[in-house]
């Protein structure tokens, strides 16, 4: 039994891949449903998916080191079945609404604000335990069942990690574009769509991820594991010493992880990859909603959002390769700063496209049911978007491998949970940028933000890369051996 946690057999790969396919394909689908859902529900306004939005990422924000606690105390495949079941049912209860909203018209100028605030309340609660869920689910599967079961080898590491990326990116390019054309065509069969196939798939993840349990003895060993509902009287002194131990030392119980996360030695790369959160410039739902708003059909934005998907899975195949000729900490610079610059430029064109002497015209278009551009400079700055993934996934890889591979089996958990809340955190900060300025008009200020908080996460982690590498930029050998000649040379001719 033990050959098997020191190889990453198909048997396994393949279990894995189908229950992450299946929990990426209904979170991705519901997610950007969701916002095109109210969207079109509520026309002309940005304020009901940002409010929605908005407490679904407070919740996790601060829930999720509650959440990594419950990971660390239960057994992994009860964890992970529970996140399973709440997502579905969470899911499955806003489609209800969903359909409820679209039948009784609650978008209509008639209806009345408390009816309309109680439907987006409902929405938000249902988000809310979806979104906790599914903090659960990433930081049980991603972080934790991923490196156990590749043990020892980096090699099984990447791969797994650059696998499990693309089934998240695939899932992202092709739910999001089959919802948006079929919106296109009957926005009711949509919602019962979705409600169909979440309740058709939660069976299937049920099993899949029990089987790959059984086939990874490694995932049944772990310190103080609760099983089930019942806790044994052994692992109730276990905590209960671990609680005394907490309690006598200098840092509170409630503020270890925190502590943990804060003095761990990739706190920086961390907090940088969390930095990145902060944005409206990438297609979710804000600028989903900002392209509907000022002239984009939903089935172009879904080609476009295929298109920025494609180069996200090229950051899949591009950044291993990368980190394998230059190595991880490199890779993330080269990465990071491409992701700046893509950034800058796109909120410099959506700042130009608001202003009263740009002069932008709107672009013609012969084929008015895939391609309506609002102007010359949105459409720059799609296209500068688009390119930034390639940056923000290529950089995603690297930090994760350094986070995989540097923090402690020990304080894994504690250190994903704490770095999911942050990361929340900065997902917050986003919405309320779109609540702040919810018309199109002023849009460029939340772009003009996120450009920031990406020039910062750059800055950050310049700064852990000096402190590991103790320089900025690689200095090639050729250059290096010219360097060292030239010198030689001046001391030979001082010394003549």
């Amino acid at each position: 039994m033990e050959s098997r946690n020191m190889a990453l057999t198909n048997d396994i790969l393949v279990r894995v891949c189908i229950s992450h396919f299946l929990s990426a394909w209904n979170s991705r689908i519901f997610e950007y449903s969701a916002v095109l859902f109210l969207t079109s529900i509520f026309p002309g306004t940005l304020l009901p998916p940002s409010v929605y939005a908005l407490w679904r990422a407070c919740s996790a924000m601060i829930l999720a080191p509650a959440m990594g606690r419950q990971v660390d105390k239960t057994n992994r495949l009860v964890v992970v079945r529970r996140s399973i079941t709440f997502q579905r049912a969470a899911v499955a209860c806003s489609c209800v609404l969903f359909v409820a909203m679209i039948v009784l018209n609650v978008g209509a100028s008639a209806t009345s604000m408390l009816m309309k605030a109680g439907f987006i309340a409902m929405l938000s609660a249902f988000a809310c335990v979806e979104k906790l869920a599914s903090i659960m689910n990433t930081v049980s599967v991603e972080r934790d069942w991923v490196v156990v079961i590749a043990g020892s080898s980096t090699a099984d590491l990447r791969r797994l990690n650059s696998i499990m990326r693309r089934i998240d990116l695939f899932c992202k390019m092709a739910g999001p574009l089959a919802i948006s054309f079929l919106i296109g065509f009957t926005l009711l069969g949509s919602v019962w769509t979705l409600l169909i196939l979440n309740v058709v798939s939660v069976f299937v993840e049920y099993f899949t991820i029990a089987r790959v349990y059984r086939l990874v003895p490694a995932l049944a060993t772990r310190a103080s594991v609760v099983d089930h509902e019942g806790v044994c009287d052994s692992a109730d002194d276990g905590l209960l010493a671990a609680e005394n131990d907490i309690s006598g030392s200098a840092v509170p119980a409630s503020a270890s992880p925190l502590s943990t996360y804060i003095h761990h030695d990739l706190f920086l790369p961390s907090i940088a990859l969390s930095c990145l959160y902060f944005t409206v410039l990438n297609f979710g739902g804000q600028f989903v909603a900002y392209l509907l708003t000022v002239g984009y059909k939903p089935s172009a934005v879904g080609v476009l959002r295929t298109a920025s998907v494609l180069f996200e899975l090229s950051a899949t195949w591009i950044a291993p390769i990368v980190m394998k000729k230059i190595g991880a900490i490199r890779g993330g610079l080269w990465f990071i700063n491409w992701q700046a610059i893509c950034c800058v430029v796109a909120a410099v064109a959506i700042l130009h496209s608001r202003s009263p002497s740009s002069g932008d015209a709107p672009i013609e278009s012969t084929d008015k049911f895939l391609f309506v551009f609002a102007s010359k400079t949105t459409a720059a700055a799609v296209v500068a978007v688009v390119c930034s993934r390639i940056g923000l996934w290529g950089f995603d890889l690297c930090a994760q491998l350094l986070i995989q591979e540097g923090v402690e089996p020990e304080s894994r958990t504690a250190f994903s949970s704490v770095e999911s809340s942050i990361q929340n955190f900065f997902e917050l900060l986003s919405f309320a940028s779109t609540i702040t300025f919810d018309k199109p008009a002023v849009f460029a200020v939340p772009a003009c933000l996120s450009a920031n908080s990406v020039i910062v996460a750059a800055i950050l982690y310049a700064v852990y890369a000096r402190r590991t590498r103790k320089h900025f930029l690689h200095c090639p050998s050729w250059l290096g051996r010219r360097v060292a000649t030239t010198a030689q040379d001046t001391v030979l001719f001082s010394a003549s």
